[in-house]
């Protein structure tokens, strides 16, 4: 591969390279293992490793920029973007280095989308905490992230109150009995919970 032409903005270590085999692409310096930056200079004329080291770079550029036209849309688990990615024809290898490159930027985050994830679902749909921790790792958020940014949202909103709309929410939709009961607790609702409402609404 011999470069033609580069081109890049000033305090940025994104480059635009022309090559005279004609292919024009842009690569991020920090995806380059064996290639040192400097070493890409116009006319510069690269063997088959390193012409390889810096069409992976690339493409792990290219799947960096697609990941953040995900992100621009609303926050994404890692999982979740990386099996978009994946969909899209980006190999295994570049995705995993182009959202290492979005975790370490702060771009990405496990727990920022698992706090926005449960705050918005739990308006429109109310569970307990052990039916949000089973949704959360389903979407492949680890375990202790899990965990954690429940404890944290469990700081700021009550449990029993989701317990609480969750309750009136089924019996409006006709559940009674062993219906609800069964309801409320595949919902993530203790059944100690569920009791200390349903007593606390029979006093009112």
């Amino acid at each position: 591969m011999t470069v033609s032409a580069l081109k890049t903005n000033e305090n940025s270590d994104v480059l635009q390279i022309s090559t005279l085999e004609g292919p024009v692409f842009y690569i991020r310096l920090g995806y380059l293992e064996l290639t040192e930056p400097e070493e890409i200079a116009p006319e510069k004329v690269f063997d088959a490793e390193k012409e390889e080291d810096i069409v992976n770079a690339g493409l792990c550029f290219a799947a960096e920029r697609k990941a953040e036209e995900f992100l621009a849309r609303c926050e994404q688990c890692r999982a979740g973007l990386e099996s978009k990615l994946l969909n899209r024809g980006h190999d295994r290898l570049y995705v995993k280095k182009a959202l290492d490159y979005l975790e370490n930027r702060g771009l990405l985050s496990d727990k920022r989308f698992a706090f926005s994830w449960v705050r918005s679902h739990t308006s429109l749909k109310p569970q307990g905490r052990t039916r949000l921790l089973s949704e959360l790792c389903a979407k492949g958020i680890k375990s202790s992230v899990a965990k954690e940014v429940l404890n944290d949202f469990f700081s700021q909103y009550e449990e029993i109150d989701l317990c609480r709309k969750a309750l009136e929410k089924a019996v409006r939709n006709g559940k009674t009995e062993e219906k609800l009961l069964k309801f409320m607790i595949d919902s993530g609702f203790s059944y100690k919970m569920i009791n200390e409402v349903r007593e606390s609404q029979s006093e009112n």
